[in-house]
């Protein structure tokens, strides 16, 4: 008599412990440290990400020196987060989420990453050239925490400031981008950004 209700408080008990795996396999990336400077490793980053069909859409500055990278495209959303562990030694960490995690991608950004550094001369720097600024406040006159691609399709919303869109960076903060949303289908989470000069 007591053996079935000990089966069954087991299994019960089996159920929320591995609901907890999945939902936790959900916020684990990968990570890898490579023997390059900041500098170099987030050149690396950008080029690897373009070799594979995506790119740099946002760059965080973060208050501990190193980047949180956004990017994406329909199907998937990707952070990386870069640190500095010693003047040549940074650290990348990677978390790709579809509509589950999706590990075979983070898998394949760190292979390429990799292969990229190794050829990269020590003077590599990041392309920053069609980037636009990433403002604390909607306003020119505040500090740049980062910047953003125009023409990429970012989760924006209306900042209530004209002109003035709202972004939730890496790191979780907010940060406001001079820019419009391209018309397109409003059921869509990501839109695509027509910048403004500022």
């Amino acid at each position: 008599m007591m053996l079935p209700g000990c089966v069954a408080l087991t299994a019960v008990s089996a159920i929320p412990g591995a609901l907890f795996e999945v939902a936790a396999n959900q916020f684990i990336g990968k990570e890898k440290s490579y023997p390059a400077n900041m500098r170099k490793t987030l050149t690396g980053v950008q080029q690897s990400l373009q070799s594979l069909k995506l790119d740099v859409d946002v760059l965080e500055i973060q208050q501990d020196g190193g980047y949180g990278i956004g990017f994406g495209n329909e199907r998937l959303d990707g952070e990386i987060t870069l640190r500095t562990q010693t003047p040549e030694l940074t650290t990348v960490y990677i978390k790709v989420k579809g509509s589950s995690r999706e590990e075979s991608v983070e898998h394949a950004i760190i292979e390429v990453i990799d292969e990229k550094l190794k050829r990269l001369p020590a003077s590599a720097h990041m392309d920053t050239s069609k980037y636009n600024n990433l403002r604390q406040d909607p306003s020119v006159k505040s500090p740049r925490v980062g910047w953003f691609r125009p023409g990429a399709s970012l989760e924006v919303t209306q900042s209530g400031a004209r002109e003035w869109l709202k972004i939730k960076l890496p790191s979780g903060d907010y940060a406001y981008l001079k820019g419009a949303i391209k018309e397109g289908d409003p059921a869509q989470k990501r839109k695509t950004i027509l910048s403004k000069s500022e």
